[in-house]
């Protein structure tokens, strides 16, 4: 009976009294080697295209491999064996490169991208992301910003702000419990009183209900 081979490593089931006298080898070669490979071998290649990943049984081979190494190229779709399989991506071609068996759903990573794919029926790659609801939780230990998209820390944004907006903003120190007030030209640390001249509209306000009321008052009059 000959050797036959597992269905998503390929790895050489040997039979009983296959490879008589040389069968360490064979087991060296076709199963643990190979198992390596599949634990933490990587696959590297350039990417301009399509590129169809080789599967040899028996035999060391690109799909096999944990890591699929993009090293170069402009990026396009690779196709990997319709089994189970989880890769690690990292992908440095100038464009996307794509995951695919061929059919269903595929994974893709863009240009500079590191991350997972995993397809659990053979036919579908998805690639894993994180989740936008962190429930909660507060991102901790940030560094500064160097970039328009990166995160920021509310003690740099709050140090920004007021940064920026020196010479115009008033000093904090001393200020506790204060609010901002401007005049129109000068602003300043001070405590909001509320007065007549500070509603702009009081003054037709007013008018307007004294006027309701001479008006009601001399209607009444007549009336009586």
């Amino acid at each position: 009976m000959p050797s036959t081979y597992s269905p998503s490593f390929r790895l050489n089931y040997q039979a009983p009294g296959d490879n008589l006298n040389v069968w360490g080898t064979t087991l060296n070669t076709g199963v643990f080697q190979l198992l390596e490979d599949a634990l933490a071998g990587s696959a590297s290649l350039s990417v301009s295209g399509p590129v169809s990943l080789t599967a040899v049984n028996g035999a060391t081979d690109q799909a096999r491999c944990l890591a699929i190494n993009v090293t170069g190229g402009t990026g396009g779709t690779i196709t990997a064996p319709g089994v189970k399989k989880l890769y690690f991506v990292r992908n440095t071609a100038s464009g996307a490169v794509v995951i695919t068996t061929g059919s269903g759903a595929t994974a893709s990573f863009a240009a500079g991208e590191v991350g997972f794919c995993y397809s659990p029926d053979g036919v579908n790659f998805y690639k894993t992301s994180l989740q936008n609801d962190f429930g909660g939780a507060r991102l901790l230990n940030v560094g500064s910003p160097t970039a328009n998209t990166d995160g920021a820390t509310k003690g740099y944004v709050d140090g920004v702000a007021f940064t920026m907006a020196a010479g115009s903003l008033p000093g904090q120190g001393g200020n506790a419990g204060k609010a901002l007030i401007t005049n129109g030209t000068v602003a300043s640390w001070g405590i909001p009183t509320l007065a007549t001249s500070n509603l702009t509209d009081y003054a037709s306000d007013q008018a307007a209900k004294t006027d309701t009321a001479t008006k009601l008052a001399v209607a009444f009059a007549a009336a009586l």
